[in-house]
């Protein structure tokens, strides 16, 4: 019997060696998936880790409670059962230098761990050491071992905390927690600080939370997973790590049935010989077991190899090829070996039984099997998509009760999105069937007979080719969804710069300085290579008397003019001097319309209430706030004068901000303080560090586009190659060798053409689906270049394989038959 399987086995090399490779490619693209869950999981864990510190929460009292906490309640923290470690911080805000129209937040720090990572430094600070963010020290001037003075003392700079990427440095100054604390309202001898940070035991945080909460239930407990970021990150994360689980194995899986479909096929011929010259059932299992057992061997042990090689090496090649910032590749053996024994079994599984169902068969049985490929639609298809499609409606519904920004409104949303798209998967092949007969006609007409014969010959081959139209499919969902995911991220990073600069140049006057006046703009706009510059002053406090009661608020004062001029603003009619803006969902709050006048006034300290001062007139309603405020006036308005309004940014448009920088040089000479910022900058900046945090995600997904595709084509070769004797009894009743390419050319495009088609739509509703969640960006030219790339690739190596077949000599087609 062995000697039967090995020679069965050497006779058919082209099929055994197919099933390999196809099962090498399946085993690499499981592996790489989860080499990347693995690695962004860990990523994500680092970022957090790194923005946050090791701390798991952060208790203490809100600032309007006036209540500080005391060494007893850390101490008692810290005896709390799974609590490791507790550090308190206490909060002020100073004057720096004898800078009286600022203060600077100044944070009291411990010198243990858990705060250096928090706060991302260093050195121990002593009594008369501090730290300076980069923009403080730049604001003063400050270098390591320089002398600051802050409150009404003297401090050494010990180190100067650098800026991340993409972000402004914050003005934040680092003092030892025994100096702050005593600058603090209400601080008492046993402060211990406003609040304190607490690392626990792994998944501890919450139970600690809430023994906490007994202790003092008016301390604020908040628990580092719950941080909207934190957890609005970790969702994506998930959802993304769902869909590319389940389409990653819906491609491994379909490659391996139709690897095994093939092989079946093949092996069914030999159990119909075998059983016809009399082998019994127990034989003929063992002939195809052994054989099977060594293709599937061969294939894990293959591809366990070729995934290490992919993981190790070609991976981090490729992203340095990409000129991608270095990822994180790691994948711990135990997974590997974990993933290939798996694999080995349930493959074994499989095929065992299919062997034991095939093996039990009559020849004839196997015969009418073999050619039994019709496509048929049952009763218990109708009932399962029936069911289904009401899941995924009350999942839909469900999720739109909880709130679809919730994680259980999304994970709602998921999977009632996974089951639509599985519906959609189980129809393709009925739809595919209809279009193909509705088409025939107009093909014929159009295209020939050869394209004509070449969509009818697909149409019994529809179930049996399916499973390479679901890899094309899996791989357009994959590629749609994740490439719209960064796409996505990429768009909101841009919107928020966008917001943050309005034009192509900020300058922010960080200290304040009163001596910066709107006469400056005049100065600017002189220089040839600006266009033109506004500025745009402070928040400063107003009160409003609306009907009986005195509405606190903040307003902010822009060049209404100009910027009506630029088309930022509709016109404007009215008094600017004694005019008043007001946004759209104020005025509806409030019963405000254009031309109503409003009482104003300012809080009298003497007589602790607010007292009017004046009217405005509403002479204009905008959609959205200016600067954070409702409330916006100019800078001819009276309330600039009373109110001492400051220049907070001046905003400068250039066509070339490189020059533009250079001429403003000026400005720095007159008020060293002023911090220039650019738009190009910020925006290169947050590109590259969106692409250093998903340089392993381009890596993966170009092995995963690369894998899927050499899996698809290696499938379709050995499909056609199969089918030689067909072709060759095609052309012995007239089909010309031209006929032939056309015709293969024709059923390989129309299965490729229609797998990125219907795998595009799919991909399209699932990420719009998703959008549920959040709203997504969608990027076309890559779904463009790697569809044609696909495509040409087809049509490149079909062309060739048709070549070769057509122009064989048809006598040895024959005799190879």
């Amino acid at each position: 019997m062995r000697t039967i399987a090995m020679k069965l086995f050497r006779a058919a090399w082209a099929n055994v060696l197919m099933s390999i490779s196809i099962i090498t490619i399946s085993i690499c693209l499981v592996m790489t998936m989860t080499v990347y869950i693995w690695n962004a999981n860990s990523q994500m864990k680092a970022d957090i880790q790194a923005l946050y510190g090791e701390m798991d929460l952060m208790v203490g009292y809100n600032p309007d409670q006036a209540k500080l906490l005391t060494t007893q309640q850390v101490e008692d923290f810290s005896t709390l059962a799974g609590v490791t470690q507790v550090s308190s911080i206490s909060l002020a805000h100073t004057t720096v230098e004898q800078e009286k129209n600022i203060v600077f937040y100044t944070v009291g720090v411990e010198n243990d761990d858990l705060v250096k990572s928090r706060y991302h430094f260093e050195v121990n600070l002593g009594p008369k050491d501090a730290i300076l963010s980069e923009n403080v020290a730049r604001i003063f001037n400050k270098r390591v071992g320089d002398s600051i003075h802050i409150q009404s003392e003297n401090f050494i700079v010990q180190e100067i905390l650098p800026t991340i990427k993409g972000t402004d440095s914050p003005n934040i100054i680092l003092l030892s927690n025994d100096i702050v604390k005593k600058w603090m309202n209400n601080s008492q001898p046993q402060t211990a600080g406003i609040f304190t940070l607490i690392k626990t035991d792994e998944g501890r945080a919450k139970v600690v939370g809430a023994e906490i909460k007994q202790l003092d239930k008016t301390l604020r407990v908040d628990i580092m997973n719950d941080y909207d970021l934190i957890k609005t990150n970790l969702q994506s994360l998930m959802v993304f790590m769902i869909v590319l689980s389940v389409f990653i194995l819906l491609i491994s899986s379909v490659l391996l049935l139709s690897t095994f479909q093939l092989l079946f096929y093949k092996m069914k011929e030999q159990l119909m010989i075998l059983r016809a010259l009399g082998a019994s059932v127990q034989q003929v299992g063992r002939i195809v077991k052994l054989q099977l057992s060594l293709i599937i061997s061969f294939g894990v042990m293959l591809g366990t190899t070729m995934s290490l090689l992919v993981i190790k090496i070609w991976l981090p090649q490729l992203i340095s090829l990409l000129h991608l910032p270095d990822a994180r590749t790691e994948l711990p053996i135990v997974f590997v070996l974990v993933i290939a024994l798996s694999s080995l079994l349930i493959l074994q599984a499989l095929t065992q039984w299919q062997v034991a169902k095939s093996s039990r068969l009559l020849p004839l049985q196997i015969a009418s099997d073999n050619e039994n490929l019709q496509l048929r639609w049952t009763k218990w298809k109708t009932i399962m998509v029936s069911i289904i499609s009401v899941i995924a409606f009350l999942l839909f519904w469900q999720a739109q009760l909880v709130g679809t920004g919730s994680g259980q409104g999304a994970l709602f949303i998921l999977i009632g999105s996974l089951l639509v798209c599985g519906i959609l998967l189980l129809l393709i092949p009925y739809l595919f069937k209809a279009i193909l007969y509705i088409a025939l006609k107009p093909i014929r007409k159009v295209l020939g007979k050869e394209a004509y014969l070449a969509c009818q010959q697909l149409m019994p081959q529809v179930r049996k080719n399916m499973p390479i139209v679901l890899s094309i499919i899996g791989l357009m969902v994959i590629l749609t969804f994740g490439s719209s995911l960064m796409k996505t991220l990429q768009h909101n990073e841009l919107a928020y710069t966008e917001s943050q600069y309005d034009t192509a140049i900020k300058i922010k006057n960080e200290l304040d300085d009163p001596t910066l006046t709107p006469t400056i703009l005049q100065e600017i706009e002189a220089l040839p290579s600006v266009q033109y510059a506004y500025a745009q002053g402070n928040n400063t406090y107003i009160a409003l008397q609306l009907g009986q009661k005195w509405l606190p608020e903040n307003y902010t004062t822009i060049n209404i003019e100009k910027l009506v001029q630029m088309g930022k603003l509709s016109k404007i009619e009215g008094n600017l001097q004694d005019g008043l803006i007001v946004t759209q969902s104020f005025a509806h709050h409030h019963h405000l319309s254009v031309g109503d006048r409003v009482t104003i006034g300012s809080y009298d300290f003497d007589a602790q209430q607010d007292r009017p001062t004046g009217e405005l007139q509403i002479i204009g309603i905008i959609d959205a706030p200016i600067h954070h405020a409702d409330l916006i006036v100019d800078w001819s308005s009276f309330l600039t004068a009373r109110d001492y309004t400051i220049i907070e940014d001046i905003m400068v448009e250039t066509a070339n901000p490189d020059k533009a920088l250079a001429d403003l040089a000026f400005l720095k000479e007159r008020w060293p303080a002023l911090k220039f910022t650019d738009k190009a900058t910020m925006i290169e900046q947050s590109n590259e560090m969106l692409f250093q945090r998903w340089s392993l995600f381009v890596g993966v997904f170009v092995i995963l586009i690369a894998a899927t595709c050499l899996g698809v084509l290696q499938t379709l070769l050995h499909t056609i190659y199969t089918k030689r004797s067909d072709y060759a009894i095609q052309r012995l009743i007239g089909l010309s060798p031209n006929g032939l390419m056309k015709l293969i050319l024709t059923q390989v495009l129309s299965f490729v053409l229609y797998g990125l088609t219907v795998g595009t739509f799919i991909g399209l509703v699932l990420t719009t689906m998703l959008g549920f969640i959040e709203k997504v960006s969608y990027d076309f030219l890559t779904l463009g270049i790697t569809s044609i790339a696909f495509l040409a690739a087809t049509l490149i190596v079909f062309a060739l394989q048709g070549y070769w077949i057509s122009r064989k000599k048809l006598a040895h087609e024959m005799i190879d038959m």
